[in-house]
């Protein structure tokens, strides 16, 4: 009899932010924002049911089909240990204020969320969340989910302990038809390692 190997987990390990063009697409000019503070995440689907198709022959109902469900978007939900201004920043839709400290090279330190104005030219922008496969205790690949659309979205605290609470984010994804190669609302791909850009 066979048997199912239960020891596969996904864990969480870096998430990849950069800005989209106005009109949805690919912006060959900006970098992702990088960031290995992700503790945790969750996607809530938003799917359209299969319509029903009758099938007629000489006027009479002979049969029918049920076109495929399809992923129309969804809410994204991430978790952070820690407070990330330059992430906050690109998430929020690269408008807002961070604050850096007079270090060298300065340190970002605070995000001011932007105002009503500034909202107006927010940018959507595409994440790329990396997750560890683990099988025991080996980690024997990487799983990279692309969302190719997101909307402007800010941070709470979260859940956690009460001196260490985590962040969160609900992030709306869309389908993107203007992505190129490929459109829709999310994708997924097994890697042997994580791309440093």
């Amino acid at each position: 009899m066979a048997t199912c190997d239960c020891s596969i987990a996904y864990q969480p390990v870096q998430v990849h932010v950069k800005p989209l063009l106005l009109t949805g697409a690919n912006n060959p000019a900006s970098v992702y924002y990088i960031s290995d503070n992700i503790i945790d995440w969750d996607f809530a689907p938003e799917i359209e049911a299969g319509k029903n198709l009758p099938l007629r022959c000489g006027g009479r109902l002979k049969n029918s089909l049920t076109s495929p469900d399809v992923l129309t978007g969804g809410t994204l939900k991430l978790s952070f240990c820690c407070e990330d201004p330059e992430l906050q920043h690109a998430i929020g839709g690269s408008v807002g204020m961070i604050t850096y400290d007079s270090s060298s090279p300065p340190c970002a330190i605070g995000y001011d969320a932007p105002t009503p104005t500034q909202q107006v030219s927010a940018l959507d922008y595409e994440i790329r969340l990396y997750l560890e496969v683990v099988s025991g205790s080996s980690i024997t690949k990487y799983k990279e989910l692309h969302f190719y659309q997101c909307l402007p979205a800010f941070f709470s605290e979260g859940g956690g302990q009460e001196e260490y609470p985590t962040i969160d984010v609900n992030i709306k994804c869309v389908d993107n038809p203007n992505y190129s190669p490929i459109k829709g609302v999310v994708n997924w791909k097994i890697l042997a390692a994580i791309p440093t850009s």
